[in-house]
């Protein structure tokens, strides 16, 4: 839908209306479009993850990721290669 500044400014409930319905409103000035009219998405109120932060209830074993458990994973992996 197009509509005029002018006319925008005595109908602009009904606009705003059809932008949260999800229809697509440009604004006009002299005939071409100039703003568009878009409905604010819900907000959800939860922080943004970032990296393995996602994973917080996931619980490791004890020693996860320590030098020695690294250390013989890596020594396991060279040896499946050896095999390979």
């Amino acid at each position: 839908m197009e509509v005029g500044i002018k006319q925008a400014k005595t109908s602009l409930s009904r606009l705003v209306t059809q932008a949260q319905k999800g229809d697509r409103v440009f604004l006009t000035n002299r005939g071409k479009r100039v703003v568009e009219l878009v409905a604010v998405k819900a907000r959800v109120d939860q922080p943004a993850h970032r990296g393995l932060g996602m994973y917080s209830d996931v619980k490791l074993p004890p020693g996860f990721g320590s030098k020695k458990q690294r250390r013989v994973a890596t020594e396991s992996v060279l040896e499946d290669m050896a095999l390979a």
